[in-house]
């Protein structure tokens, strides 16, 4: 089950300043309906936070950034059609 916190409770379950929170939802870097919803259904209401999706982003995009060069080596040996 997914668990849904306030700004403040998820930056520090998340590990990260409510600020940089903030600032991947307004990137939308972070999604609507996915990592945060709106409380009562209409805009301006208040926001609550995705942290178990969340989580699964910072976890997803280390493993991205962390990701070996040889792996890029590799998809540049792909064949082509032309090839």
């Amino acid at each position: 089950m997914d668990r849904y916190l306030k700004s403040e409770e998820a930056s520090k379950f998340l590990g990260i300043s409510s600020s940089s929170l903030w600032e991947l939802k307004s990137k939308k870097v972070l999604k609507s309906g996915k990592h945060w919803i709106y409380v009562k259904g209409k805009p301006r209401n208040n926001i609550l936070f995705n942290v178990d999706k969340i989580r699964q982003w910072q976890i997803d995009m280390t493993r991205y950034i962390e990701s070996p060069i040889s792996d890029i080596n590799e998809l540049s040996e792909i064949k082509t059609l032309e090839d």
